[in-house]
This record gives structure tokens, sequence and C-alpha cells, in this order.
């Protein structure tokens, strides 16, 4: 489409609506944001835990973890968990290795997700480009599923909170 074109194109949505009046014009609201510690919603609740070493003092972490999201779950009515995916001993720093992160955004792409909790973006994923491109993905599905980062507060399906 050449400049002169553009311009013509440009000038008859300004003349269409110059001239609307609230009579012609459907007004379609806009959907509010799911306030997300209020909402008590139907979700099917995945909790991804994580720790980087085998050592004892992780164990103890990795365990507390789990405790703590059963628990997290148990107070909102509507929660369902589906499953604690957790990967124990290994780095966050890439994909690779990570069988219980890699089997939870399957189970997402596959609808049986609604929602992830996690402890925090660093839990998630230590790459950012990583983290990112796993939330966008999960955002963009049929039903998009949610990631909230507890310490961080953030919740991906908020419009405010691209990172």
């Amino acid at each position: 489409m050449n400049a002169t074109n553009k311009k013509s194109l440009r000038e008859s949505v300004r003349r269409k609506y110059r001239d609307a009046t609230v009579e012609n014009i459907e007004v379609i609201p806009a959907v509010g944001e799911v306030d997300f510690y209020s909402d008590e919603s139907d979700k099917r609740v995945a909790v991804y835990a994580r720790v980087s070493t085998d050592d004892a003092a992780q164990t103890s972490s990795f365990e507390l973890q789990q405790a703590h999201y059963e628990h997290l779950i148990s107070l909102h009515p509507g929660w369902h968990l589906v499953k604690i995916y957790a990967d124990e001993g290994i780095s966050g720093t890439s994909l690779k290795n990570r069988d219980a992160f890699l089997q939870m955004i399957k189970d997402c792409d596959d609808g049986k997700i609604d929602l992830i909790v996690t402890k925090s973006v660093s839990r998630f994923a230590r790459n950012v480009y990583d983290c990112i491109g796993i939330i966008r993905q999960l955002k963009a599905l049929k039903t998009p599923v949610g990631i909230f980062f507890e310490t961080e507060h953030l919740y991906t399906l908020n419009a405010d909170s691209e990172m």
C-alpha cells in the first residue's frame, strides 16, 4: 500500500469516528483483571519446586516447599492440586535434565493445568530468556496458564506482569 492510499484509509477511519454517536457504536466493556489473591474460581493447580543440589539441607528445603504449597492450595476454595512437579539436585540455568519441569509444561500444553505456583522466578528458571519464553508460551495457549511467583508477588496473567 503506497503512502497516498494509507493516508486516505486513515482519513476514512477518522471520519467514521468523528461521525459516530452513542446510538451507532457498540461498546464492548473491558474484561476486568482477576485479583489473584481473591480469585475463587475452579483451577487445576500445579506446583513447581526445585533445589539445585543433593545435600541434606536442600532436601529439607525441598520437603518444606512441597508442604507449604499443599497447605497454600488447601486454603483456596476451588483450587485442586494436580501434581507437585519437582526437580531435585538440578540446576535452573538450563531446561536440560529438568524432566519434571518439561513434563509440567507438556501437561499445560495438553490442557491439564490452569495455574502454576512456585516459590520464585529463580526456582522456575535462572535463564531469563527461557523464563520469559515459557511464560509467553503458556499465556498464548487456547486456555492461558498463569504462573504465580510467590516471593516476587507476580502473577503472569496480570497485564502489568511482563518481566
